[in-house]
């Protein structure tokens, strides 16, 4: 019983380890893209007319967005960073 015990923990612990690696190679992926909408998002922006400043800011907020990953904006002025959620 031990033997079989331990094969099904092997196999299971293989599929797992697969399984991981495809949920990772899809996050890769889903990154990559997402940075070159951000990209488009950006030039697009920029030669529509928009300051650049604000064009990084709506690439930003987009990628932020899409990826749910908080970011932070520095004001120049003050040098504190104000925290800007995704929702």
């Amino acid at each position: 019983m031990a033997a079989e015990d331990s094969m099904l923990e092997d196999l299971l612990g293989d599929f797992e380890n697969e399984l991981n690696a495809k949920a990772l190679e899809r996050k890769g992926k889903h990154a990559i893209s997402s940075a070159r909408v951000a990209g488009i998002v950006y030039t697009d922006a920029v030669s529509s007319g928009v300051p650049a400043d604000l064009a990084q800011e709506m690439a930003a907020e987009f990628w932020s967005s899409v990826m749910d990953i908080p970011y932070a904006v520095v004001e120049e002025s003050s040098g504190t960073a104000a925290e800007d959620s995704a929702d």
